[in-house]
């Protein structure tokens, strides 16, 4: 009745996986690798596949670390020149101030 009884009886979806490649030699490496105690190597990322906005997102943060990178660099100058002003101020009262004005 209204297909209550269907559900419980259907099969599972089943999960099929089919690998692109599959480098045999190169799993036997990493497993004798992580016998050995090493860490496994790591994939070069050629065969990673892109998603949409994965340009753009690695774009932003690359423009973010240029920011902050800028930023820094300008704290930095500025810095410098508020230092140079007090040396240049605390000069100037110790030259008046051999004068005795």
């Amino acid at each position: 009745m209204f297909g209550i009884g269907q559900s419980i009886r259907r099969k599972p979806r089943q999960f099929s996986y089919n690998p692109r490649y599959y480098d045999a030699e190169k799993e036997a490496r990493n497993q004798r690798r992580i016998e050995l105690g090493h860490a496994p190597l790591e994939d070069d990322g050629a065969d990673k596949e892109r998603k949409p906005g994965d340009l753009l997102r690695a774009r932003a943060e690359q423009r973010m670390l240029r920011t902050e990178r800028d930023m820094a660099a300008r704290k930095k100058s500025n810095m410098t020149r508020i230092l140079f002003v007090v040396l240049l101020i605390a000069g100037f009262y110790l030259l008046l101030r051999s004068i005795n004005f």
